[in-house]
């Protein structure tokens, strides 16, 4: 069996897309190879196999879905831009892969929307491996984790630093060398991911606007704090399960910056973290998505629930729009479908 992960293909502007595929490659037996998410229908002429499809979807629609010699395990899937599923045979391939894992809610409710069984799967990256020793001294770094073009603003930044009382050094997650095909960007990028996670461990603090930093320090048990000027932006949500969002309101407001207002939900990460890691297994086990095809009763339950959400949530939607509720709304998401 040859198993395969994807990263993103030729735009290579987040080392988080990296890094999601990298946890998948941690689950997968050895060998596992590299797939370009943006060509993903490129995969035609390779071996048949299996492909932990987690991740952001996508800048491009024109070579997806993967082809028939590929089956997809979609587990921690975001949708970026509702209008890949604009097309009947991309709804078609998803209704015949699901259960489909979807790493945040809106994502969910857009599956559901189309009628394609769905369930709330969390994010992979909280499967990362420590790479070293967590840090649970004082004296390492404090490190403020975000992209140079989206920087945290300086007086929240010199609020931070004065509440601790020391400088913070500020690392990107823009990848360092976008050079070279999918197999040499990857090997480049997991190198350089490999090394800020080791990074994030031997840290005292890591202060971070990234969910794809937030997400992997939570997984390998380093302290972390996300912080973000609006935390009630959907696609943090997935954050949001396991610590609380600090605003840059409170970081400016309150007397301690809010740090100490986001303790982690370690029952809740755990069992997430769990998840995972057993329908990744199972997946690899079965040769396809467990979801889907194992046996065991808690995937039936989800099989179950998913179907019949899928059903009860296309339909409200439909009868929503004929009713003109939120129709423009609904136009917008799902366009020729209604």
């Amino acid at each position: 069996m040859t198993y395969y992960y994807q990263v993103e293909g030729l735009l290579r502007n987040n080392i988080g897309d990296v890094l999601q595929g990298m946890v998948a490659k941690d689950l997968l037996p050895e060998g596992a190879r590299v797939a370009d998410r943006e060509a993903i229908a490129d995969l035609a002429g390779r071996d048949s196999g299996v492909l932990v499809a987690n991740g952001w979807y996508m800048h491009s629609f024109a070579k997806f879905p993967p082809p028939d010699n590929i089956t997809p395990v979609y587990a921690a899937v975001h949708i970026a831009n509702s209008a890949l599923l604009s097309s009947e045979h991309v709804r078609e391939h998803f209704k015949k892969h699901a259960p489909i894992g979807c790493r945040d809610t809106k994502t969910l409710q857009l599956m559901l929307g189309w009628g394609i069984p769905a369930y709330y799967s969390s994010c992979l990256t909280i499967t990362a491996k420590p790479r070293g020793p967590i840090n649970s001294k004082p004296d390492g770094e404090v490190l403020l984790v975000d992209n140079v073009d989206h920087p945290v603003p300086d007086d929240v930044v010199a609020k931070l630093e004065k509440v601790l009382g020391r400088k913070m050094v500020r690392v990107s997650h823009d990848p360092p060398d976008t050079s070279g095909d999918i197999e040499a960007y990857a090997k480049v990028s997991e190198q350089h991911m490999n090394s800020l996670l080791a990074r994030y461990c031997n840290a005292s603090l890591i202060l971070t606007t990234k969910i794809h930093c937030a997400l992997p320090c939570l997984g390998m048990g380093a302290n972390v704090k996300l912080i973000h000027p609006n935390p009630a932006d959907p696609r943090l949500a997935t954050v949001a399960e396991f610590i609380d969002i600090i605003s840059y309101k409170d970081i400016l407001s309150k007397e301690d910056a809010g740090l100490n207002d986001s303790p982690v939900n370690k029952e809740a990460l755990a069992k997430r973290k769990q998840f995972l890691l057993q329908l990744i297994a199972d997946s690899v086990k079965e040769g396809a998505n467990a979801v889907q095809v194992s046996g065991k009763a808690r995937y039936r339950l989800i099989r179950m629930k998913a179907a019949l959400m899928a059903k009860l949530y296309r339909t409200s939607v439909v009868l929503s729009y004929r009713m003109g509720f939120a129709k423009e709304k609904i136009q917008r998401v799902y366009g020729a479908g209604f």
